[in-house]
């Protein structure tokens, strides 16, 4: 089992675009999911920016899976 170390440098890979890709993507859901909770928009507009933030949290993950496998060692499985 690797430790907890390792697993967070598999992730963090400043000099790969991907990387900041995945941080991009979660700042732009979490600055969404702010706009709805200060401003309460109306019924449609929470809809259509609560599917963005939604949207931009699976991209996110998926990148962050990808970084993920990227990142393992030359012998492991992904």
């Amino acid at each position: 089992m690797p430790s907890l170390a390792a697993a967070v440098h598999r992730l963090w890979q400043p000099r790969k675009g991907l990387f900041w890709l995945v941080l991009g993507f979660q700042a732009l859901s979490s600055a969404l999911v702010l706009f709805i909770q200060i401003h309460e928009p109306p019924a449609g507009v929470r809809l259509a920016l609560g599917l963005l933030a939604l949207t931009n949290t699976l991209l996110s993950w998926w990148l962050a899976l990808r970084l993920w496998r990227e990142g393992a060692p030359a012998g492991a499985a992904p």
